[in-house]
């Protein structure tokens, strides 16, 4: 009985570590990419927008690590500055979606009737309407620039988290401590606020991981057409843009900021995975 025992601790310990080194190693690519975007301003060794045309187009070395642009601009420098840009933004505007959408999904989904059926109509023209149509709309009435960026992203973002939250709650809200709720007094803020959305929200965090990955590169994508961040201001999707005319001779100015880009897209996806394979696990004990 014990030597049985023994061999299934050591078998679950065994699928534990298998299960979470993806999550262990996308946080730690997504740690590293963060915190050097963070420390920017003292990881730097040149100003982002320094300008030095004797030294263009110079390939990686111990003085430029990434090489430098087509006026001499350190593309290191840059590449760090642009994914502290990068990150603050795409946080920022994913997590404000995920607020706003779990938060309108929650209360349609306890109450029902009338303003379940209103939000539900509502969440389906935005999730049936092309986001991508309707990012450059924002962006033709703000003007270029993240802010129209932003503000488009999070019109659609948050449609998604609302319709999850919402599907979760139709089912909660039957729940014997829901009931629980009604039966004891408890006022509606307190009974959706308090006791209903911390048990429904974790899997719109583990849906919010993918989500980080496509506002990045969409992010990336419109500073790539010129919509995004405007010059001299540089995040990934403008410096993959200036590098695109000297690809042949200059690789460096467009390929290791896309390298970055992607890493930092399979670090949050890794992350996103362990989570899920968490849950999973902790489901079938």
């Amino acid at each position: 009985m014990s030597d049985t025992f023994t061999t299934t601790s050591r078998t679950t310990r065994f699928r534990f570590r298998i299960r979470n080194w993806e999550l262990s190693l996308g946080v730690a690519m997504l740690g590293i990419i963060v915190i050097a975007g963070l420390f920017a301003p003292l990881l730097a060794p040149y100003p982002p927008n320094q300008i030095d045309i004797l030294h263009s187009l110079q390939a990686p070395s111990f003085s430029h690590l990434m090489g430098t642009d087509f006026v001499g601009r350190d593309v290191f420098s840059r590449v760090l500055y642009g994914v502290r840009i990068d990150v603050f933004v795409v946080a920022l505007i994913t997590y404000a979606g995920l607020v706003i959408g779990v938060i309108i999904g929650t209360v349609a989904g306890y109450f029902g009737g009338w303003l379940d059926a209103i939000i539900g109509r509502v969440t389906d023209t935005v999730v049936s309407f092309p986001f991508i149509v309707l990012v450059l709309a924002v962006v033709a009435i703000v003007g270029p620039g993240l802010k129209g960026v932003a503000i488009g992203i999070v019109l659609v973002g948050w449609a998604l988290y609302s319709r999850l939250a919402r599907s979760e709650m139709l089912a909660m809200r039957e729940q014997p401590f829901m009931l629980a709720t009604r039966a004891l007094g408890y006022s509606t803020p307190r009974a959706i606020f308090r006791h209903a959305l911390p048990n429904l929200v974790r899997s719109s965090l583990v849906y919010s991981t993918v989500d980080v990955v496509v506002n990045m590169l969409v992010l990336a994508g419109m500073s790539y057409l010129g919509l995004g961040q405007q010059a001299p201001g540089a995040d990934l999707g403008s410096i993959i843009a200036s590098g695109q005319g000297y690809l042949l001779t200059a690789w460096w100015i467009t390929t290791i900021p896309g390298t970055v880009l992607v890493l930092f897209g399979i670090g949050v996806s890794m992350i996103g995975d362990g989570l899920t394979r968490g849950e999973l696990s902790m489901a079938t004990v």
